[in-house]
C-alpha cells in the first residue's frame, strides 16, 4: 500500500515519535548523505572492519569496537540501520541490533547489563532465523550462572531465577529465558541489579571467556550454513545515558567492553568525543555530521534545505500548512529554526500541531519557535550566551571547554562537517540573552 502523509493535524501530532529510528524500507526515510556532507561515512565504517563493499573482499580483524558519534536525535540509528543492512546482505556479517532502551534502564546503565542484553539479542536472532548451537558453545555461559547461584552472595530470589531459567527449556530457548530474567531484573530490580553487577565484576574473566565462546560457536554455525563469517553488534541507545553513566561505560569500563572479542558499534553522544579521556582504547573516529543549511561562510546549502523539507512533508501533508506561498514560507521557517537537526524539526512540528486550529500559519510558527526557545532559556546562563556569540562570530572549531561540551550535549550548540565548524541553535539566537550578549560585543555577527 502506498504511503500518504497524514492530512489531519491531530494525526500528525499522534504519529510524532522522538525516539523512533526508522527501520530499513520505511517510506518516511530521506537520504541525507549530501545534506550532511557524509558521502564517505559508510565506506569509512566498512573499512573499520576491513571490508570492501565494492568487491566484498574481507580480511576480518580479531575484534573491533567502534563508537559512532553524533548529536542526540540527529539520526544515527536510522543511518546505522541502513549501513548494517548492507553489511548483513554481504553474507560477511550477521548483524545483531541491541536496543538498550527497550531492554534496560537508560538512567542506570553499566557494561554488565549491556553484555547480558547482547547475549540475549544474539540468541533471539539465531532462534528467529532457525539456527541452532551445539551444547559445547552454550555450556560455559550456563555453567557460569550455575556457579554464581551456589555463592552465598546470591539472593534466594536471584537463585530461583537461575534455576527456573536453566531448567525451563534446553538449548538456546533456555538461555534466552535466563538472560531475559536478568535484563528484566536489571531494568526494574534495584537490589538484584546491585547484586549481579558485583557478581559480574568479581567473576568477569570467566564470564567474558564464556561469552566469547558463545560468539565463536555462533560464528562457526553461521559459517557452516553459508550465512555469514562474523557477528557484528549494533548497540543502540548508549548515546542517551546520563553523564556519569556515559563516563563509567565508555571510559572507566572500556577494558571490560574490549574483553569481548567481537565486532560492535555503539551509538555515542557527541560531547564524549571531546572529553579527552577515551584514551584510544575504543575506536572513536566516526561522526555522523549534522544536516547543514549553510556553509561555514554563511552561504545557503540547498541539499540540506531540500532534505529537511522532504523529511517534514513526509510527516505532515502539505495541506496541513497555510495554502499558497505563505505556507511554503512557514515550512522554510520551521526548517531554518531547526538548525538542521531532525529531532528539533519534529519538536517544532509537534508544537505547531498543539497550537494550530485550521492549519499551520505564520502566527502558529511564531509561537512554536518562542516555545522551543524558552526551553533553552531555562538552562542557559549569561556566560553561555557570551560563549555562543563568540562561536558564531568565529565558527571554525577552536577547541572545547567543559561548558562547550555541555552546550553540545543540550543542543544549544550545533556542530557541522565532522566538527569543522559550529554554530548556536537558531532558536537560541531569538532570545533576549543572546541579543544582549551580541550587543555587548564590538564585532558584528555574521549573516
Amino acid at each position: 500500500m502506498a504511503y500518504h502523509p497524514p492530512k489531519s493535524i491531530l494525526e500528525v501530532l499522534q504519529k510524532i515519535e522522538y525516539e523512533e529510528a526508522l527501520p530499513v524500507g520505511d517510506p518516511r526515510y530521506v537520504d541525507t548523505q549530501e545534506a550532511r556532507g557524509s558521502e564517505q561515512t559508510f565506506s569509512v565504517l566498512a573499512r573499520k572492519f576491513v571490508w570492501d563493499p565494492a568487491t566484498n573482499a574481507f580480511f576480518a580483524p580479531n575484534d573491533k569496537h567502534v563508537l559512532f558519534f553524533g548529536h542526540i536525535g540527529s539520526g544515527k540509528t536510522t543511518e546505522l540501520r541502513r549501513y548494517m543492512g548492507k553489511f548483513d546482505k554481504s553474507k560477511r556479517f550477521y548483524v545483531v541490533e541491541v536496543d538498550v532502551l527497550a531492554k534496560l534502564d537508560r538512567n542506570n546503565l553499566q557494561y554488565s547489563e549491556v553484555l547480558m542484553a547482547m547475549a540475549e539479542s544474539l540468541l533471539e536472532r539465531l532462534v528467529a532465523d532457525g539456527h541452532t548451537l551445539a551444547d559445547d558453545a552454550l555450556d560455559p555461559v550456563r555453567n557460569w550462572f550455575t556457579r554464581a547461584e551456589t555463592t552465598n552472595s546470591v539472593s534466594r530470589e536471584a537463585s530461583a531465577e537461575i534455576k527456573a531459567g536453566a531448567s525451563a527449556k534446553g538449548g538456546i530457548p533456555g538461555l534466552i529465558n535466563l538472560f531475559a530474567s536478568f535484563t528484566a531484573a536489571f531494568k526494574t530490580g534495584a537490589s538484584q541489579k546491585t547484586e549481579w553487577r558485583q557478581q559480574i565484576r568479581n567473576r568477569f574473566t570467566t564470564l567474558a571467556a564464556a561469552f566469547n565462546g558463545l560468539i565463536r560457536g555462533a560464528e562457526e554455525a553461521l559459517r557452516q550454513s553459508g550465512r555469514a563469517e562474523r557477528i557484528i553488534f549494533l548497540i543502540d541507545g548508549t548515546d542517551k545515558m546520563r553523564g556519569e553513566d556515559t563516563q563509567q561505560f565508555f571510559v572507566l569500563d572500556a577494558e571490560q567492553l574490549l574483553a569481548i572479542q567481537t565486532f560492535a558499534i555503539y551509538t555515542a553522544p557527541l560531547h564524549l568525543k571531546y572529553d579527552g579521556r577515551l584514551g584510544g582504547k575504543l575506536d572513536a573516529d566516526m561522526v555522523l555530521p549534522m544536516i547543514k543549511l549553510q556553509t561555514r561562510d554563511g552561504e545557503p546549502w540547498p541539499p540540506g534545505w531540500s532534505a529537511l523539507r522532504e523529511l517534514l512533508l513526509l510527516r505532515a501533508d502539505r495541506s496541513v500548512f497555510e495554502p499558497g506561498t505563505a505556507g511554503d514560507a512557514q515550512i522554510d521557517r520551521l526548517v531554518e529554526h531547526s538548525g538542521g537537526h531532525p529531532r528539533e524539526l519534529l519538536r517544532l512540528l509537534r508544537l505547531c500541531c498543539e497550537m494550530a486550529n485550521t492549519y499551520i500559519d505564520a502566527g502558529v510558527v511564531d509561537r512554536a519557535v518562542k516555545q522551543l526557545a524558552s526551553d533553552y532559556r531555562r538552562f542557559l546562563k549569561p556566560a553561555d550566551y557570551t560563549l555562543l556569540v563568540e562561536i558564531d562570530r568565529q565558527p571554525a572549531h577552536g577547541g572545547n571547554d567543559e561548558r562547550a561540551q555541555e552546550l553540545l550535549y543540550r543542543l544549544a550548540l550545533l556542530e557541522y562537517n565532522d566538527g569543522a565548524w559550529r554554530r548556536s541553535h537558531p532558536a537560541v539566537r531569538t532570545l533576549d540573552g543572546y541579543a544582549l550578549a551580541a550587543k555587548a560585543s564590538q564585532t558584528p555577527l555574521p549573516g
